[in-house]
């Protein structure tokens, strides 16, 4: 896999901190991904000098993980560094605490593959009472890009139509207090995504009709690219539940995105034009698959 060097360093504490748990999937033999808003910010602003639009207090990693002893064997390794600690009650949370900042940092470990059920859901033992979906994360790492953060550091990152999969599958699950950060990240991305490394490629697999069609609207031609890579590397149950989630809520997604840019008059037409642009490129890769 090739390693994808970034124009822009990475910050310091990001850098830090994925030292410290490559090591861990390193000495545990595991494969590590990172996701969520700091990858977000690493693909858009480190790699390609965009603007990756909210910040975010957190970093998400993923790993493969055969077993809850196996992930419970993650935490306490980086526990045993002395540099992370334990949150009981958020049971996939660590606080990482580094010279850089005086608080503490958090970080989120999320197991997928043997642990979670046939409905891509994992249940934290031993109570099984928080839920959380994993929905995407197979094909997110499988996706993924092989990135440089630092001169003796290269993990996976999520690409940024894996990231765009697990952000809809956030946003469907989380509960209202939280969904706007989601949905804020995937207009993001849809904005962003032309500008992302593709403008060459828009121009080789957009149909003349589709640019016609938005009247060559740079950012709508973008997401309608965003949906077609989504789809490419989904597998059939993810593309299926994509498709189905976002026709149910369409409506309610364009909504939250509006609702993220206070202050612009047309921020829900153009959340609109961009989902409908979206969901045209998922649709035109899938009649491609058939």
């Amino acid at each position: 896999m090739q390693i994808i060097k970034p124009i822009k360093p990475v910050d310091v504490l990001t850098v830090e901190i994925a030292h410290e748990i490559e090591k861990v999937s390193k000495t545990l033999g595991l494969e590590l991904l990172l996701v969520g808003a700091q990858a977000k910010v690493i693909l858009l602003e480190n790699i390609h000098g965009l603007n990756p639009g909210r910040a975010t207090g957190d970093i998400d990693f993923a790993f493969v993980v055969e077993s809850w002893d196996q992930y419970n064997q993650i935490k306490q390794n980086l526990v045993a560094t002395g540099k992370f600690r334990e949150l009981p009650k958020e049971k996939q949370r660590l606080l990482y605490k580094s010279s850089l900042i005086e608080h503490e940092f958090i970080v989120d470990i999320i197991p997928f593959g043997a642990v979670q059920d046939a409905k891509n859901r994992i249940a934290w033992p031993p109570e099984m009472d928080v839920v959380m979906s994993v929905s995407g994360y197979q094909e997110a790492l499988e996706s993924a890009l092989l990135v440089e953060l630092d001169i003796d550091l290269a993990i996976k990152v999520v690409s940024l139509a894996g990231l765009a999969i697990l952000k809809i599958f956030a946003w469907s699950e989380r509960g209202t207090t939280t969904k706007n950060k989601d949905a804020l990240d995937l207009l993001t991305l849809l904005l962003t995504y032309r500008e992302a490394g593709n403008k060459e490629t828009i121009y080789e697999v957009l149909p003349p009709e589709v640019m016609e069609a938005v009247d060559h609207n740079p950012e709508q031609m973008g997401a309608w690219l965003l949906g077609y890579d989504v789809a490419a590397i989904s597998g059939a149950d993810t593309n299926e539940a994509i498709t189905v989630l976002i026709e149910n809520k369409k409506d309610s997604l364009a909504l939250q995105m509006a609702k993220s840019q206070s202050g612009n008059e047309n921020a829900l037409d153009v959340a609109e034009a961009l989902l409908s642009s979206f969901t045209q490129g998922i649709q035109h890769a899938n009649t491609k698959k058939n």
